[in-house]
């Protein structure tokens, strides 16, 4: 079902393009010489609207920043297409990051994509580039695609072992030294990263070494990734106390980096982002589609992936004698109950996405969307239609405009207005941002500079 804007959707988009561009030739130089970027994955916007959460560190921040109503997130709204969009300020299409695990079509390896070299994995430039081709130190801590890059200076990346947790092998020896020489055992962040009910005391102890970082280098751009919050919602659902505590913990470690920025003597020049890459949702249904393409049997190949399922037109299948059977066959699907539409490869980039000809890890030629309320399954042991899943699944995924997708971003410290409310933001607007912020020369961005949040000077 293809959605069309109306003719005043395109004028409020015209207001709004003019409005930033020309705000943007009125913001004159920042003193901004520091910017901290916090994710705490799966902080959703619905989590700060809850008052009934204990988040005194970013509360405070919200009052003297800048609180967007929510951030957009891209398309599939998981980990690591969106903070791969977070420092590059493009979307899945550019950057070239799908999907977290993801399989290469041609060649038939499945792999995380973080686990490949990050010039492997990201196929554009990213605010660490930015920063270092104008002299500044760069750091991460944990944060996604970031093996073996060459532009972060302190660098502790997100790297997955054979057993699915965090692989300290990755980590320089002469870092993990000189953290170990500071007081902090960054070793046990790895030991405690296979422990659920461990990763958020492993958050702190990623967030110690982040302020170390500042204490002793300041650099120009520091990204930390906080994934316990993510952990626990999956697990027990995003209202749960454990998450609620979860999110608690990822507030103080936000408390950690904010006192060592104050330590540092650099308040007045430093920028402090906390956002997060995608919301939570529970689902309690699944949608079994096999029955309605069983008629085209080994023809196509069905690729569900939680609510998006690709359709792949395997080397049996026959343009002239069976793409009338799978449009009707697609037809059918797309007005079922619970189908919220079909898209064709040409159309994936209404989504962000490449095209499955531009990008060997997209999976089909078609990709069939569900409602929010249940996932895509092809299973010809099940019959046509919906069924409960064993267990609730809480996750993300969705597409990144559902409000249970919207993301929390709170902004704050030089050059940033404080205490006002603005509209909503995309995640593609902080890289552009910060990069303004900076200095930084960039080009080719999606996204756009967030004028509407900064001081004029």
């Amino acid at each position: 079902m293809r959605k069309h804007l109306l003719c005043s959707d395109y004028f409020s988009l015209a207001i709004l393009v003019l409005v930033s561009f020309f705000a943007g030739t009125c913001l004159g130089e920042t003193k901004t010489r520091h910017v901290v970027l916090i994710s705490i994955d799966g902080l959703a916007d619905f989590h700060l609207e809850n008052r009934d959460l204990e988040l005194p560190n970013i509360r405070e921040l919200i009052s003297t920043g800048v609180w967007p109503d929510h951030s957009i997130s891209v398309f599939p709204s998981v980990t690591h297409p969106s903070h791969t969009s977070l420092v590059t300020g493009v979307t899945p299409r550019l950057h070239g990051v799908v999907g977290n695990r993801v399989r290469n079509r041609e060649t038939g390896e499945s792999f995380h994509i973080t686990n490949k070299p990050r010039l492997e994995s990201i196929r554009v430039k990213t605010l660490f580039d930015w920063a270092k081709e104008k002299g500044g130190m760069t750091a991460a801590f944990f944060w996604p695609e970031t093996k073996d890059d060459p532009s972060i200076d302190f660098n502790i990346p997100e790297v997955f072992n054979s057993d699915g947790n965090g692989d300290i092998d990755a980590v320089s020896p002469a870092l993990i030294e000189e953290l170990n020489s500071a007081g902090i055992p960054i070793e046990l962040y790895f030991e405690w990263y296979s422990v659920d009910y461990l990763r958020p005391t492993g958050d702190i102890l990623l967030a110690r070494a982040a302020a170390y970082a500042i204490d002793r280098y300041r650099p120009a751009i520091l990204a930390i990734h906080l994934l316990a919050t993510d952990v626990m919602q999956h697990a027990f659902g995003p209202g749960h106390y454990m998450a609620h505590h979860a999110l608690t913990v990822a507030d103080h470690c936000v408390g950690i980096i904010r006192e060592s920025i104050e330590r540092a003597g650099i308040s007045d020049e430093t920028v402090l982002i906390v956002t997060g890459d995608h919301g939570f949702v529970t689902v309690e249904y699944d949608l079994n589609l096999w029955p309605i393409f069983e008629p085209l049997g080994d023809k196509v190949r069905l690729h569900p992936q939680g609510w998006a399922l690709f359709v792949e037109k395997t080397a049996r299948f026959s343009p002239e004698a069976d793409q009338p059977l799978l449009v009707k066959v697609l037809e059918e699907v797309e007005s079922l109950e619970g189908v919220q539409r079909v898209l064709a490869s040409d159309q994936f980039p209404e989504l962000g996405l490449p095209t499955y000809e531009e990008n060997r890890l997209i999976q089909g030629q078609y990709m069939v969307l569900a409602e929010v309320d249940n996932h895509l399954r092809s299973d010809s042991d099940l019959p046509l239609g919906k069924v409960r899943k064993q267990k609730p699944y809480h996750g993300h995924g969705y597409l990144p405009g559902h409000p249970a997708m919207h993301v929390g971003i709170v902004l704050e410290g030089s050059d940033i207005r404080s205490g006002v409310r603005v509209g909503p933001v995309r995640s593609i607007d902080v890289a552009p941002t910060i990069a303004h912020l900076l200095g930084l020369d960039v080009e080719g961005v999606e996204g756009r500079v967030l004028s509407e949040i900064l001081e004029r000077r």
